[in-house]
């Protein structure tokens, strides 16, 4: 070997032993003293770097053991950050990095009340000179073959609202590939952090930087709601107890011209879920939702639905003595944010006004709710009224909020303890319309105790409402609908309050062809009493028991102005083609006699004709019945009863009626008791534009006076 190789080689090894000692020992040695010079003399809290390790044949670099903050507190850490240099970063033009690692990293988020975020004081950095911006400027250009992200830590602190939001992921792991700033590269990613308390979060997809875009899937799993519902407690004061949410979507992401996402094929599951009012009054529980197959575009400003499913929501609402609904009392006690000031007008901003937003499309095709079940109450009422709705069901198919066509609609609930109601047929959003079958049944009237209590002292013993209606609304300004059908009110039982008797009841009275036009007219083609009652007494003071039971009402001045003013509207056009009387009864009493009169009608049955507001012709009358079981009356004839003045023909004819039942009328002009006897009376009443012509027929038979009565 010749000395000139020799010379070469040992100067190689020469170099090669000063540069492993440089690249290994000396500049990791001055990069770390540097360092942490750099970190003692800029950061505002302990900050260390341990040991940095450099390769440098591989061009591999380690950073181990960084610590920013208060020993046992640290703010931003890590274990071990590892970076990977390529050799041909230097003909490239790109900065190549084949690998980072990043392992354990720590770091703590953390907002003071007054909003600063702890990672932007960590450091005192001198202020730079702003550089102009330049629009048409590229990213400098890098390639990133891997980063991996193993072990992470975060603990999220938010002291702004009421209560801190506090919420930690002690798992995290992250994974980067093919990353780089060069124009449409995409970089593959995925993401999985969790927690002690649950909230598992599963990212994975693809990622662009120039320009910046992302495609990919998103799921959260049970994730708690207690995590961020400060947040919302702020906003609204509802108090979660517990909420759990689960949520899966792919999402397109894009900031190449405008922005741009969409959620697609998404799904979200809330189970349980409740909330209360802050003084511990619940408010709703629900067992379970689930939204699927539904998707949301930004740049179309669009929300598609394709099926939501709730089951068992449990809810309840007040209407209180003041007329406010306590949700409406509960949001308005929320402490309203200052207005922003109005920035002042520039030329261009008054030179137009700002054009109108375009709204949102919200399409849900497919709704089902069941098992609801709703607590209402009306404390305005006394006493107050409660009424429990549910199970309710409720289907709902292809609405559209920006109303492009009707939607579907049925609905069955129960009301109170044996009611039910049911609806079905078609909504439109804009214009208002609907057409909707609505069915009643078993529907308890003596929730209505309390709206009739302050105007008649009378009790609902019992009474049960059904229906079978079909409901056209056409419009709602000004309010223009129709109600035709059937309905009927069963074993209805009315008691006076005063003296604590039967007023009226009915076994069951049936509406048949009935048509309500609102404002306009009602029609109905036959009323059937079955098995009617009423009570009707004369008071020594010659006033009757109707007298007495209705409650003076104050007048008012809207009242009264309204009676001096001229009604614009045209009165109500009554139409009722038939009243049947099936085995009908009532009491009459006269208090004004000594002694009193009291007799019975029993087994009225008969029928009144056709009644007509609009139309002068008079209804026919056909009523037969007992008066004390025996005697038979007859009342036939024809009235109008919109206007009986104007004409009326009636006959009543009463036949082999017990004398003895008049001797309060005997005894009140003749002075004399009836001991026996019998009347027959015929009696014919006819009015004719207000005159009077009556013919009266009487018959006495076996008549037999008793003793005197003081009178």
């Amino acid at each position: 070997m010749t000395k000139g190789l020799i010379r070469a080689l040992s100067a190689l090894l020469t170099a090669l032993a000063l540069y492993s000692l440089l690249g290994f020992l000396i500049l990791p040695g001055i990069a770390l003293r540097v360092a942490n010079q750099q970190l003692a003399n800029y950061a505002t809290t302990p900050a260390h770097l341990q040991r940095i390790e450099l390769n440098p044949f591989s061009l591999e670099l380690t950073l181990w053991g960084l610590n920013i903050g208060e020993p046992g507190k640290e703010q931003v850490a890590f274990e071990r950050l590892y970076a990977n240099l390529q050799l041909d970063s230097l003909w490239t033009g790109a900065l190549h990095l084949a690998d980072i690692e990043l392992d354990q990293p720590k770091t703590e988020i953390l907002f003071d009340k007054e909003g600063k975020l702890n990672l932007l004081t960590l450091f005192k950095l001198p202020a730079s000179e702003p550089t102009p911006s330049d629009p048409d400027a590229k990213p400098f250009p890098v390639r990133i073959e891997r980063i991996k992200l193993a072990g992470g830590y975060l603990h999220f602190l938010d002291l702004r609202p009421s209560e801190p939001i506090d919420f930690l992921y002690n798992t995290l792991d992250f994974e980067l590939k093919h990353l780089s700033t060069l124009p449409d590269d995409k970089a593959d990613l995925t993401l999985v952090a969790s927690g002690p308390e649950g909230g598992k979060i599963d990212w994975s997809g693809n990622f662009s930087i120039t320009p910046l875009t992302s495609e990919g899937t998103l799921k959260v799993t049970d994730g708690q709601m207690k995590a961020w519902w400060p947040y919302v407690r702020d906003a609204v004061p509802l108090v979660l107890e517990e909420g759990v949410v689960n949520l899966s979507t792919h999402y397109r992401f894009s900031l190449a011209k405008e922005t741009e996402l969409l959620l697609d094929n998404t799904s979200i599951s809330v189970a349980p879920f409740a909330i209360k009012a802050p003084d511990g009054r619940p408010l709703a529980r629900l067992e379970r939702l689930d939204v699927s197959q539904a998707s949301v575009d930004l740049a179309k400003q669009q929300v598609i639905v394709g099926k939501i499913n709730s089951q068992k929501l449990e809810t309840w609402a007040a209407l209180e003595a003041d007329g406010q609904l306590d949700w409406q009392k509960l949001f308005a006690s929320q402490p309203a944010k200052p207005a922003p000031k109005p920035e002042p007008a520039t030329a261009d901003t008054a030179k137009e006004p700002a054009a109108p937003s375009k709204p949102w499309q919200v399409l849900l095709k497919d709704v089902q709710l069941r098992n609801y079940q709703v607590h209402l109450a009306d404390r305005q009422a006394k006493p107050a009224v409660a009424l429990e709705l549910g199970p309710l069901n409720l289907d709902l198919n292809n609405f559209d909020s920006l109303n492009q066509s009707p939607f579907s609609l049925k609905l069955d609930t129960g009301l109170g303890k044996q009611g039910k109601i049911s609806a079905s047929g078609e909504v439109n959003l804009n214009p208002v319309t609907a057409k909707l079958k609505v069915q009643t049944k078993d529907i308890d009237l003596r929730v209505a105790q309390s709206y009739i209590s302050p105007f008649i002292r009378l009790e609902l013993r019992s009474g049960m409402l059904g229906s079978d209606l079909a409901v056209d609304l056409k419009k709602v300004e000004p309010l223009t609908f129709s109600v035709a059908g059937r309905a009927e009110v069963n074993q209805l039982h009315t008691l006076d309050t005063l003296k604590s008797r039967d007023f009226v009841k009915w076994k069951q009275v049936v509406v048949e062809g009935l048509d309500y036009q609102h404002g306009d007219s009602l029609s109905i083609s036959r009323i059937n009493l079955m098995q009617p009652y009423a009570r009707f007494i004369i008071n020594d003071d010659r006033t009757t028991n109707i007298d007495d039971l209705l409650i003076p009402q104050p007048a008012s001045s809207s009242k009264s102005s309204a009676k001096s003013a001229p009604s614009a509207s045209k009165p109500l056009a009554i139409h009722i083609g038939e009243i049947a009387i099936n085995d009908g009864s009532a009491n009459f009493a006269d208090l004004s006699l000594t002694p009193n009169f009291a007799t019975a009608i029993q087994q009225l049955n008969g029928h009144v004709g056709t009644i007509d507001s609009r139309q002068a012709k008079p209804a026919e009358v056909d009523v037969k019945g007992k008066v004390d079981r025996y005697a038979p009356v007859t009342i036939k004839g024809s009235v109008n009863p919109f206007d009986p003045m104007a004409a009326l023909d009636i006959a009543t004819s009463f036949k082999r009626v017990e004398l003895t039942t008049l001797t309060p009328y005997s005894g009140k002009f003749a002075g004399l008791r009836i001991r026996k006897g019998r009347l027959n009376l015929d009696l014919h009443y006819m009015i004719t534009k207000g005159q009077l012509k009556a013919e009266n027929k009487l018959v006495v038979e076996q008549l037999q006076l008793g003793e005197k009565v003081d009178s």
